[in-house]
């Protein structure tokens, strides 16, 4: 059997089912396994309202680089819409031939942030927003940002699928357009794009946070990370990453473990900055507390900034996670 159907079939077994349907908004569904394993909150209705990286020494603001080939920009390089975009509402809708699921605020005066979240084999988008502590979800809407969550419907598309659900080549195309919509049409901060993902969905926003490193800011992975080694789209931009696991037991098949460690080396030797959290209780069972820190560590890492936790990290973090390498 080759490997990636061999670690597709095992997420699956692992991770569970949800074939609940998509209703025309968000709202109360069965969660897969991947999903339910942390702390769920619910999602808001359609009427919620509105409620260094660069290769060399120098500062990672968002201002010119010196290098040995001239000045480097490090602000995000957007890309174009490619073709219409979607209404941007708490609902779901299909876009480039699957179903993607949206918890919106209204814009504000003031650019929001926007938050890409790829589900794990089994699941569905509407599934991982509610594994999103509410919290997370309050923030995001009170700035009038964005949370995007496609929902892999079992289709063959374009190029491999090396995590077994997700295809890198036609998924993080969908990603460019939904990033370009966003900016173009919801008012939202350019530098303030993040990506989530649990199990299979983290090692798609391990590869969203390489191969996009011209847009996406920082990154905050599930149980996810690299399967190998893998250059920056970006040479000069490593986003920040914090990464959650659950230590030598967080197995299946892939050793999670070992695609965090990998994910983050990439980040540091690329001369970013990586944060790892082994809370060693199970694969994708981060409790809330945690994944809030994790939305602080996003909102703390802007695209281009400097890193704020460098000295440490702040005192509401738990003792396991460590700046990397540890």
């Amino acid at each position: 059997m080759p490997r990636f159907t061999l670690v597709a079939l095992v997420l699956a077994l692992a991770c569970g089912d949800d074939t609940s349907p998509i209703d025309a908004a968000v709202g109360s569904d069965a969660i897969s396994a991947d999903a339910s394993a942390m702390d769920a909150g619910p999602v808001p209705g359609p009427d919620a309202g509105p409620v260094e990286t660069d290769a060399g020494p120098a500062e990672s603001d968002a201002g010119p680089v010196e290098s040995d080939a001239g000045p480097v920009i490090l602000t995000p390089q957007i890309p174009e819409p490619d073709g219409a975009c979607p209404d941007f509402m708490t609902n779901s809708a299909r876009v480039g031939g699957l179903t993607v699921n949206f918890v919106a605020g209204a814009p504000t005066d003031v650019p929001g942030p926007l938050l890409v979240v790829w589900h794990g084999t089994g699941g569905s988008g509407r599934s991982m927003l509610r594994a999103i502590p509410q919290s997370i979800h309050d923030s995001i809407i009170a700035q009038g940002g964005l949370m995007i969550a496609p929902s892999d419907d079992g289709s063959e598309r374009e190029g491999a699928s090396p995590n077994g659900v997700w295809y890198e080549t036609e998924d993080l195309e969908l990603a460019d357009h939904l990033v370009a919509c966003a900016v173009a049409e919801h008012n939202i901060d350019p530098a303030r794009i993040h990506v989530t993902g649990c199990s299979a969905g983290g090692l798609m926003a391990g590869a969203m946070a390489a191969d996009r490193s011209n847009y996406v800011a920082s990154a905050l992975l599930e149980s996810g990370g690299l399967l190998g080694s893998r250059a920056l789209q970006n040479p000069n931009y490593a986003p920040a990453v914090i990464s959650n696991h659950g230590g030598e037991g967080d197995v299946v098949i892939i050793p999670f473990e070992f695609t965090s460690s990998t994910m983050l080396d990439l980040v540091v030797e690329n001369g970013g900055f990586g944060v790892e959290c082994n809370h060693g209780i199970g694969h994708c069972r981060s409790p809330a507390a945690l994944l809030e820190r994790g939305w602080d560590f996003l909102e703390a890492h802007p695209y281009g900034t400097a890193r704020p936790y460098t000295e440490g990290l702040p005192d509401d973090f738990p003792d396991y996670c460590a700046i990397w390498p540890r």
